[in-house]
Parts: structure tokens; sequence; C-alpha cells
């Protein structure tokens, strides 16, 4: 696949021609907050600041494989892969094809009421990407969507009203997956008093015999408790990998006391971490999977994927459908989907995280510790909101990073597939450096 990358796009080093942020971007971005909720434009502000870059660094203006060019003209090399989005890179020709040939036939379906073929195709390759016997799907617009439609399927599995999540989650915004959303404090007090009181809260990867005695209770409330609903490896959280065996104890407990176990592998999922799906590496099968973000290559979709007799639940329709939306099954996104889905096989993408993990790890050993697996990785940079400052240095050498982790000390990796070993060693090298001289600021 590589070979669809011009030397001059999808591979290229950065390149800077301004400084950062350029004066069109300021341009820009002073035009946005005129029109913005000013919540947005305060929290980019202090972003900004916490990592020494001022106000919004960059508008983007286009992006191709690894690479995203700014209002400027700048090129830098992505190492976040846009949230996880741009797995296969960004705008693969053969997702943008099947965008512009769908859309010049049919733009729009009409959710449920309808079917449209990209939806029928997008359900059937789910189904046969997905893990043993998650074969039926809901189709959503985002990954909140997904969770939400995951959580109630459960929760009309299970008959039973509680959901058990995990410290350190992130489930996305929207109130139903927010409810059950532990990653920041910030995200929830705001709302605290509108969000269900059926969610509980543990610490992730905590003893499972804890979890045994919660389930049973009585008096802990355990007892309401019908859903289980964790990522096999936080993202947002800091990439952290639960202890060996931990998914599978918790498979266990749901079994043994009837729960519904949800896998929110929005972020881990298709072959990001060296598997198609982190469940995989530790056997475990979830009875309902909410997937997103690389879905479509670029395109804002989401499903829910559920066990046969776990979505039968939902019954038969009595008259208007009690879980639908509009762009339901979207045909152009669901084209999108399908297309990506084949460039996801042809570049095997499990091997690619493999090794970008490989050559990570050998070239932190003893310099930074790796966190994650796959590409899906945090470098622990062991200082609250050093892996911010680390990101705005980074910024300036032309290379997109995030931030991660509760206390904002870890610098998350989670490239694009496709990354050159040029741009990798470009970067890694990058880092080392921004973070030795953060370092030493704070000596």
């Amino acid at each position: 696949m590589s070979d669809i990358w011009t030397a001059d796009a999808g591979w290229a080093l950065p390149a800077l021609v301004t400084t950062i942020p350029g004066p069109e971007s300021i341009s820009r971005v002073d035009l946005l907050a005129r029109h913005e909720c000013p919540a947005i434009t305060a929290r980019r502000a202090r972003q900004g600041e916490a990592r020494g870059i001022g106000s919004d660094p960059i508008v983007w203006e286009r992006a191709y494989g690894a690479n995203v060019w700014d209002a400027d003209g700048n090129r830098f090399v992505d190492l976040t892969g846009a949230f996880g989005v741009a797995l296969i890179g960004h705008a693969h020709p053969e997702v943008t094809d099947a965008v512009r040939d769908q859309a010049g036939s049919l733009l729009h379906g009409m959710g449920d009421v309808f079917p449209n073929g990209p939806r029928i195709q997008l359900m059937a390759d789910l189904a046969e990407l997905a893990p043993p016997g998650l074969s039926s799907c809901i189709l959503a617009s985002s990954g909140s969507e997904a969770v939400e439609a995951g959580l109630k399927t459960a929760r009309l599995a299970s008959r039973k009203p509680g959901v058990l999540a995990f410290w350190g989650s992130y489930h996305g915004l929207s109130y139903g997956a927010l409810a059950a959303t532990a990653y920041k404090g910030d995200f929830r007090a705001p709302f605290a008093g509108q969000l269900g009181a059926h969610v509980t809260h543990m610490p992730y990867g905590c003893e499972l015999s804890m979890l045994d005695q919660l389930f049973t209770g009585p008096a802990t409330g355990g007892e309401l408790i019908g859903t289980v609903i964790v990522e096999p490896i936080l993202g947002r959280g800091g990439d952290v990998v639960p202890p060996k065996g931990w998914l599978a104890g918790l498979r266990a407990l749901c079994d043994k006391h009837g729960l519904t176990l949800v896998f929110d592998e929005i972020y881990t999922g298709f072959g990001r971490t060296g598997d198609w799906w982190a469940g995989d590496h530790d056997g475990v099968v979830p009875d309902v999977l909410c997937i997103g973000k690389a879905l479509a290559g670029g395109m804002p979709v989401g499903a829910c994927l559920a066990k046969p007799e776990t979505m039968a639940a939902w019954g038969s329709s009595q008259g208007e459908a009690i879980h639908t939306s509009t762009f339901l099954g979207h045909p152009v996104t669901a084209a999108a989907g399908s297309a990506a889905i084949r460039v996801m096989r042809e570049m095997d993408l499990p091997a690619r995280a493999r090794r970008f993990e490989a050559t990570t790890r050998a070239r932190f050993e003893g310099v930074l510790p790796v966190r994650g697996r796959g590409a899906m990785l945090g470098l622990e940079c062991g200082e609250p909101g050093l892996a911010a400052r680390v990101m705005g240095r980074l910024l300036s050498r032309g290379f997109i990073t995030l931030p991660g982790g509760v206390h904002g000390d870890i610098l998350g990796l989670s490239p694009p597939l496709m990354l050159s070993d040029e741009q990798r060693d470009a970067a890694f090298d990058a880092i080392e450096s921004c973070v030795s001289e953060e370092r030493r600021l704070g000596s």
C-alpha cells in the first residue's frame, strides 16, 4: 500500500515556513472566536498556555498520509492519527474515492425506514471482522452514540438498570456516555445533577474479588448492576494496559452473575493494539462491542455490535423504533467504512502496529518508560503537566502530539500506520530532545 503515498505528501518530514502559529492561522482563529462557544475558545487558550504555545497554534488546511498542512503552508507529521481516526492515513485514496462515488449516487438515506446498499454491506463487513459471534449491529454517527446504543442493548439484555464503569475511562461526553465516563472530574462536574445515579465506578484493574463481592451484595448496590462497560486498554486515561487475565476475569464474573459485558473499543479497535481487537490479547469476547474512530477512515461513524441473542433483547418493534436516528446507516459514511476495512486488511494493520511497538520500545529503552500496546503507546514523562509542554515544543519542530493521562504526564503516540521510518525516527529524536529540554528547565 505504501506506493500510493507520494514522497512530497504522505511520507514527508516537517517543513516549517512561518512561526507557529503563523499569521494566517492567527487571523482565522480571531474570526473563529467571534462565533464559537466562548468556553471552547477559553479551553484552547488554557491548553495553549499549558503547552507554552499561546492560543490556537495552527489551523488545519489539509492532510494526507501522515502529514498535515496548516493555513500558513507549514507541514507537520501527525503522531496522533487525529485522535486515532487516521489509522490508515489521512485521506486514503480508496476511502476518498468511495466517498466521491457514493455522494454522486445516493447522498442520504432515511435512517431505519429504508435500507441502502452501502449500509447493508458495511454491516456484513463488520460482522466478518468482529470477534466471533458478534454479528448483530446498530450503526451510529459517533463513538458516543455507539456507546449509548451499547448501554441500551445491555440494559435490555440484563434487565437490570445499574452500570459498572471504571476510573480513568473515557466513553464520550453525550449524557448517556458521560455518566459512564470517569476520565476527569471537569467533564462531569457541571452536569453532575443530571447524570444518572445508576453508574458505579471502581478502580481500573482492581481486584476481581472486590468486584465479586460488589455483584453479590447485599447492601452494596451491586445487586442492581446488569452491565459492565470497560476499555480493554485505557485510551485518554493514559494508555493503561490492565493486569494480565483481568479482562478474562471480568468475563467470568459477568457469566457468573448474569451481567452483560460491553467493550468500548472505539480507540483500540481495528488493529491499533497489535490484534484486530484489544480483547483478543486475552482471548475475551464481550457481549457488546462499541466501535468508531478509525472505522470509516475519517468519516463520522460508529457502531454497536452484539451477539444475536443479546441484540434480540430489543424485541420486535410495536410501532415507532425505540432507538434510531436520521443519519443511521448514512450511505456515504457506510461506503467509506467498507472501503476503510478493505484497506485495513490489505495493510495488515495488526502486524504494522506490532512493529511500531517493538521499534518504539527499543528506541526509548533506558530513556523513557513506554506503556500501552501496538500503536497505542504512551511515553511516561514523569511529571504532571510535562507532556503538555513537550507537545508545545514538538509542535514548533513540526510534530503533532497529544498529552494524555489524568495528570497530563503521558505523551501519547497513536500515529497513522503508514508512517515512514524516516518520519518515525525524526519524531523520536525530537521527542527525546524536547523532554530533555523541559526537564532541564524544571531542574
